[in-house]
């Protein structure tokens, strides 16, 4: 691998030949497609880069009701501003709560239940990295399972209540997951884990409840607070990027990719191409092992 490629972590993982960084024309937020008029999100980790991106996009999209959750209650009210100043007719919530605690998110559904009505989108996007850096066994087994109480619990949690207040069962999930899932990453060991656990949970609710539009969203490599240092250097997708994804898969023309895992550093159009092969061979979802399985066994070399 060549590390001093700005592309070195990217490419790997990389299901279209075009590879995206940014937002190009088909997911700017301003496109009638992606309009989210009617529509009422409820956005978790919103304070945060790609938080605050998503708030904005679904904004300029012009969501009917845009709900905000975080720890920062400053910081939210800052972003709740700045989604006022873009669409002044958008009703807004911005609501502190602790995804890990079940009363905590109770709470915030009633308000937001009270404030603006059914949610019929979910972002999540709160995610822990606690135990980034450590090695299994030396890491503080506290902030080890931290990243299992904000990736795992806090996305169950949220996921739970908004199918109790969903009409008829119906909505979209979108959830962060990560590309790391497919690899081994010494020092990473919670947050993949956490990160593998939340994308099985999500593939289950996938296969469990068919009204409920779900999908999985790998973010690339965004420079956050999250960041490691290590990855900065390779850290050249935009959050934005991001939230304008989170406003594609809300509409039908992401229908034939419900319960897959995708990345947004690739092409929707090049994707769309190929849509008969990605779900015909099944692309979009994680294989239990390399090998081939069956009743022969695999077929060694």
């Amino acid at each position: 691998m060549d590390y001093s490629d700005p592309n070195a972590f990217t490419l790997p993982y990389q299901l279209t030949k075009q590879v995206r960084r940014d937002v190009y024309p088909l997911l700017e937020p301003t496109q009638p497609e992606l309009s989210a008029k009617g529509k009422t999100v409820l956005i978790t980790g919103t304070t945060g880069g790609i938080g605050k991106a998503i708030a904005e996009a679904w904004a300029t999209a012009g969501a009917s009701a845009i709900v905000i959750t975080g720890r920062n209650v400053e910081a939210l009210e800052s972003v709740a501003s700045k989604i006022k100043s873009l669409s002044p007719d958008t009703k807004v919530l911005a609501k502190a709560a602790d995804i890990t605690n079940e009363a905590s998110v109770a709470a915030l559904f009633a308000a937001a239940k009270e404030a603006v009505g059914t949610i019929h989108v979910l972002i999540n996007n709160a995610g822990s990295l606690e135990g980034g850096g450590g090695l299994v066994g030396s890491v503080d087994p506290t902030k080890f399972f931290a990243d299992f109480q904000v990736n795992v619990l806090g996305t169950y949690l949220m996921t739970h209540h908004f199918l109790a207040q969903a009409d008829g069962g119906v909505g979209t999930v979108v959830s962060f997951t990560t590309g790391a899932i497919g690899g081994v990453f010494p020092g990473m060991a919670g947050y993949t884990a956490s990160k593998l656990a939340l994308t099985r949970i999500m593939e289950n609710l996938h296969a469990e409840q068919p009204g409920v539009r779900v999908f999985l969203l790998l973010p690339g490599i965004v420079e956050t607070s999250m960041t490691l240092d290590a990855l900065k250097p390779y850290a050249k997708d935009t959050p934005s990027l991001s939230a304008s994804w989170t406003l594609f898969l809300s509409t039908p023309r992401a229908e034939w990719m419900r319960g897959g895992i995708l990345s947004v550093n690739w092409d929707i159009e090049e994707m769309e191409a190929h849509k008969d092969e990605i779900i015909s061979d099944n692309l979009l979802n994680r294989a239990f092992l390399n090998a081939k399985l069956g009743k022969d066994g695999h077929p060694w070399r």
